[in-house]
């Protein structure tokens, strides 16, 4: 029998999952808004929950990329940032607030296609 709740394992793994898929936002390049929703389905994590750990975790940390003059444009190597997502969540930063109306049309159209995709009745 599987408990009511993931396991705290499951949804740290799950929530790399999710910063993983976010951070194609911050980088320097063309987003996949399809790409990245189907990303994010595949975590699990809710529509409200992903706005929350964009907004609370990964702009503030991976958000100076984009006011970056040579900022990263490949992809970013999560393994060293995970910290910083984790202490994040309780700290807002400029950086990320502008970062976040930079990448506003991104996020939209991701979201559009994340909802697009949710199976109905849900």
């Amino acid at each position: 029998m599987t408990p009511p709740y993931p396991s705290p394992d499951s949804r740290l793994q799950r929530r790399r999952a999710a910063w993983q898929a976010l951070s194609a936002l911050f980088l320097d390049t063309e987003v996949d808004p399809a790409d990245v929703a189907v990303q994010l389905r595949a975590t699990g994590v809710s529509l409200p929950e992903l706005r929350q750990i964009l907004r609370a975790e990964v702009a503030p940390v991976l958000g100076g990329n984009l006011l970056s003059v040579a900022g990263v444009w490949d992809a970013f190597d999560l393994s060293g940032l995970e910290d910083r997502f984790r202490a994040g969540r309780a700290r807002p930063t400029l950086t990320g607030a502008l970062a976040l109306r930079v990448i506003r049309a991104d996020w939209q159209a991701v979201e559009a296609r994340f909802r697009a995709e949710q199976p109905q009745g849900s």
